[in-house]
């Protein structure tokens, strides 16, 4: 029914929910959206609660993983950008992209951000490539830690003790034209970033890898459908086109009045937009307060935070086998094992210690094999097993 929208937009209110209850209906609203805002220098988090952007307004990123931030110029995209930084990075490795070079460069002066915040095409590129790396190789762990604990089911990466990794990829789309529009002799293959990242929006979750993307407003091509898709929680800030609220929010708000406001209480305000889960309806959001710079400041408040270092790749220990071990292995006795060892080392295997490694006792396997199943001496076997060991 179109009166629920025409309340909202009587009362300025966001309709919330609609409740058919027989000889009526019921029309949820939620108002007075300012009186929720926070200031940004109280933005916290922790990994399974999520980052908080307002009274209410939380960003779950495990349950709603991945980020779009829609805003145009002046609108406070921004200082929402660095108001999340706040949180993200007192709980998580954070990678930032900024292809204008302008709102993020300074921040790889910090310790927190060292190397980690880039700008060029190509750089920004290899970093996805990497990124997709690091995914594959934190599954790699959580299987690893999982085997460990004799798990039938593999869980999320912070039952691992993994934190969370975040890139925030500022004006998406301009750099997706770049690297669109890379030289054909660039070492970059543009079509595996972007598959590359693809499979990040597509598995980043469960291995705790997560995407923020930022732009002015959408087109229609701006984000491809995979992508899309997959980004669980949106905001937009400041003035946006009709388009852009369309796509952004989607279906569940195809009637969905969306205004710009300029004055709340006949101040002028930034950062104040819209905010819905991927399928919800949209409610009024007002971002992060910039406090007094007296008070507080994004730089000196990252400068004094530690750094989260990268995570290792699980170190595999060598399985070494025992001489009585395999002896029983190969069904033989001590005499011939040393017999079969001898003519190894004059054939130039240098065997190290008291037990073998899992080439050494490959080795042996397949000399007894063919001693067994095969005719020939002992030093013709042996000949054979070495040219095909190489």
């Amino acid at each position: 029914m179109k009166v629920g929208n025409q309340l909202e937009t009587a009362f300025s209110a966001d309709m919330m929910n609609q409740v058919n209850e027989g000889a009526y209906i019921t029309f949820e609203y939620a108002i007075d959206a300012i009186r929720s805002r926070i200031s940004a220098k109280d933005v916290r988090g922790t990994v399974k609660d999520g980052i908080k952007l307002a009274e209410g307004v939380t960003w779950n990123f495990i349950e709603d993983p991945h980020l779009l931030i829609a805003g145009g110029t002046g609108g406070g995209k921004t200082v929402l950008m660095r108001s999340l930084l706040v949180g993200l990075l007192r709980i998580g490795r954070v990678e930032i992209f900024d292809p204008k070079e302008a709102d993020f460069v300074k921040l790889a002066d910090l310790e927190v951000l060292r190397d980690r915040v880039t700008w060029t095409t190509e750089t920004m590129a290899q970093r996805i490539i990497d990124a997709h790396d690091r995914m594959r190789a934190r599954y790699a762990i959580m299987r690893e830690r999982s085997n460990e604990k004799n798990e039938t089911e593999l869980g999320a990466f912070y039952k691992y003790d993994l934190e969370p990794d975040f890139i925030l990829i500022d004006e998406f789309p301009s750099w997706v034209t770049e690297l669109e529009n890379l030289p054909r002799d660039s070492k970059i293959d543009a079509f595996k970033v972007m598959g590359d990242l693809k499979q990040i929006f597509l598995k980043g979750r469960q291995a705790g890898v997560f995407v923020i993307i930022s732009t002015q407003n959408v087109k229609t091509d701006d984000l491809p459908s995979t992508l899309k898709d997959n980004i669980m929680f949106r905001i937009t800030v400041g003035r946006v086109s009709g388009y852009t609220y369309q796509s952004v929010f989607g279906e569940a708000n195809e009637n969905k009045a969306f205004k710009y406001v300029q004055k709340v209480h006949g101040k002028k305000v930034f950062g104040r937009g819209y905010v819905a889960i991927n399928g919800l309806p949209a409610k009024e959001f007002f971002a992060p307060l910039l406090p007094n710079s007296k008070i507080f400041n994004f730089y000196d408040d990252f400068k004094q935070l530690p750094r989260i270092e990268d995570i290792k790749q699980p170190v595999v220990k060598e399985v070494r086998y025992l001489q009585n071990d395999l002896i029983t292995e190969l069904s033989t006795d001590e005499r011939m094992f040393k017999k079969i060892k001898g003519l190894l080392k004059e054939s130039g295997v240098n065997f190290t210690g008291k037990d073998y490694s899992k080439k050494e006792k490959s080795l042996f396997v397949e000399v007894f094999d063919r001693k067994n199943n095969e005719e020939g001496t002992l030093k013709e076997i042996i000949a054979e097993v070495m040219l095909d060991f190489g």
